[in-house]
């Protein structure tokens, strides 16, 4: 059995790693034994992310991994793909409460991981809460068959869908680049995290009058923290925008990573207008871009891509697919990602927050992450230095807005190495 592999993965290299890190701090310190049990009994679940990537000649497919997952203690990465990591692409750290969840942009995406991730934590938790009762319905039980639309390794048509977009997405020819954000891994030692918890019903009683959305809000409120610290620029500042495209593919349940990059354009005419109307516009502005039309034409890209990397060695298909990655993620000032409403079929209850970490190179520079957790959301502003200023002033917007909220100290992150078979 193996497992054709995401076209993207190509672009990867030493300075394109595209790694995620996800710290999940439950209410009590982990329990590695359990833990390794857990990932155990997960895997067979889900081979298609217990898995090692296999080359031959210009072509990488995966194949499943009989090693075990790698656990680390004290919050250690590995490399993926190498010796390290059991040449898993997958691997898992520990410290105190906290539980790190390591893998590539290039396997999956939040809502490609969300059950993997959901029945590692219910394996976890019943061996250390026997007791615990979860609602088993929205969880895929570790001995449960595995559906095939969720191990399909090309979920895409054989041809490109016939669709008619609203518009051409268009970004501005120069957007305004934060300044003092060094890009490249040699700034790696400075990426910093600011994190924030707000109940999900302050968030939302403020938003629903402007028929806004946990993305549209924090990127309006990115906008004006932007703005106002840099009130001498002209240019547009833009937000890239995740968003998946599960829905124009028709593949809901698929593993992979279908993340689209929607670029949301806050002109300067923007500035100085209320939170409640930016609200409105990037709103708008997200359902202008983000149709199914749209993200149907990500899809065509994908299927006609696949036919060009066909005939191409694997230097051409390395090169072919960095241009590609890089101009779909396109320039932006800054980034916002934000995963929807989690089910957590009650294993919540020992969860105290999530935090998803990103790749700081493929960044303007900030990014911010949103996760919702039992009642509250979680809003992670990533940064490639440790200025406080974005978040000082965005802490100060919560606060003239009337959004209450709880905080935690700027903390630096780290993130994963990644490697391809030679």
């Amino acid at each position: 059995m193996s497992y054709r592999v995401n076209q993207l993965l190509y672009a990867a290299g030493p300075d394109l790693i595209n790694a995620i890190r996800i710290t999940i701090a439950l209410t009590e310190p982990v329990n590695a034994c359990a833990l390794e049990t857990a990932l155990e009994k997960a895997a067979v679940r889900f081979p298609f992310f217990a898995v090692k990537l296999i080359r031959r000649e210009s072509v990488y497919t995966m194949e499943p991994n009989e090693l075990p997952f790698v656990v680390s203690p004290g919050g250690r990465t590995v490399t993926l793909g190498s010796k390290q990591s059991n040449y898993h692409l997958f691997a898992f750290a520990y410290d105190n409460c906290r539980l790190y969840v390591d893998t590539v942009h290039f396997i999956t995406d939040g809502n490609g991981l969300l059950p993997f991730l959901k029945t590692i934590l219910y394996c976890y938790l019943s061996l250390v809460h026997p007791e615990a009762v979860f609602e088993t319905a929205g969880i895929a039980l570790p001995d449960s068959a595995v559906p095939e639309e969720e191990t399909d390794d090309y979920p895409y048509p054989d041809e490109p869908l016939d669709v008619q977009p609203l518009g051409k997405i268009c970004r501005p020819a120069e957007v305004f680049m934060l300044p003092g954000m060094p890009q490249g891994y040699e700034s790696a030692d400075h990426w910093t995290s600011f994190r924030y918890r707000i109940r999900q019903k302050d968030m939302m009683k403020f938003i629903s009058g402007v028929d806004g959305s946990p993305a549209s809000f924090v990127a309006s409120l990115m906008y004006l923290v932007i703005s106002e610290t840099h009130p001498e620029t002209a240019l547009p500042v833009v937000c890239g925008m995740q968003h998946q495209f599960r829905g124009a593919l028709g593949k809901p349940r698929s593993h992979m990573c279908h993340v689209n990059i929607v670029p949301m354009v806050f002109p300067p005419c923007l500035r100085g207008k209320s939170i409640e109307r930016l609200n409105t516009i990037a709103r708008g502005m997200l359902i202008l871009h983000a149709d199914d039309a749209n993200d149907a034409m990500t899809v065509n890209s994908h299927v006609l891509n696949e036919k060009l990397i066909q005939e191409m060695t694997l230097s051409q298909k390395r090169e072919y697919m960095r241009g590609v990655i890089m101009e779909g993620i396109g320039k932006n000032t800054f980034e916002v990602s934000y995963t929807g409403r989690v089910a957590w079929s009650g294993l919540d209850r020992y969860i105290t927050d999530v935090v998803p970490c990103l790749d700081m190179t493929l960044s303007g520079g900030l990014s911010v992450e949103i996760f919702s957790v039992g009642d509250s959301f979680s809003i992670n502003i990533m940064q490639r230095s440790g200025r406080t200023a974005y978040a000082d002033r965005f802490t100060e917007l919560l606060r003239d807005n009337g959004v209450a909220f709880e905080s935690a100290e700027p903390e630096h992150f780290s993130l994963c190495g990644f490697c391809l078979p030679d």
